[in-house]
């Protein structure tokens, strides 16, 4: 019975954190995940979550959903903590630019995707989720509007096969509301691609169907 109340909180949290994308004035589509080819199969396998640059919000954001994945799915996930042992330097700055396909955005360039590559040469992973955050002012008020945005890319083809999309309001770009924002973002990126790759632990299924 507690697991049902807390996963009925979970979702209402969700909701609300949705309700709130939704009352952005000129957003676009909020994604927490999508593959670029619905045919496309995700198979089960190592992943670890790259923060693309040094700044906090980008590197809790790369931490909660490295958590969530953890927690919840059946990959084989590596903590930040291993990512930053193994890599020569970590986080690298991965540039992120205008898409191409704004259908089907890819946040880096061809020059920054090889960084990627490099990364992955050393952790030997199926697949790096690689995260960017980003804030703006929202015209002459106090709060902040804040993006996230995200590209998986699966070893050993080094295709990106799908990608994230969102953003959310913040009082301000540090303190206890942004670390809301990333932690609500990541728990939708995680529910959306655990979904997708049918990854769901068996016993997390079991206790969400109770």
């Amino acid at each position: 019975m507690k697991e049902v109340l807390r996963n009925m909180k979970r979702a209402g949290l969700i909701m609300l954190f949705l309700a709130a994308l939704g009352s952005l004035a000129g957003c676009g589509s909020h994604k927490p995940f999508e593959l670029f080819d619905e045919m496309a199969v995700i198979k089960i396998g190592t992943i670890a979550v790259i923060s693309a640059d040094g700044s906090d919000a980008t590197m809790r954001l790369a931490e909660a959903l490295t958590k969530e994945l953890r927690e919840r799915s059946t990959f084989k996930v590596w903590s930040q903590a291993k990512i930053d042992l193994r890599l020569a330097k970590y986080p690298v700055t991965i540039k992120e630019g205008k898409p191409d396909n704004p259908d089907k955005p890819v946040w880096f360039g061809k020059r920054e995707k090889a960084k990627v590559d490099a990364m992955q040469a050393q952790l030997k992973v199926r697949y790096l989720f690689v995260v960017w955050t980003g804030f703006s002012r929202t015209g002459t008020s106090d709060s902040y509007l804040m993006s996230v945005n995200g590209n998986v890319v699966e070893y050993p083809k080094g295709r990106v096969i799908g990608y994230s999309l969102l953003s959310g309001s913040s009082r301000s770009s540090k303190g206890d509301d942004m670390k809301q924002v990333l932690k609500d973002s990541a728990a939708l990126m995680a529910d959306k691609f655990i979904k997708v790759a049918k990854a769901e632990k068996p016993d997390k299924k079991a206790r969400s169907e109770e």
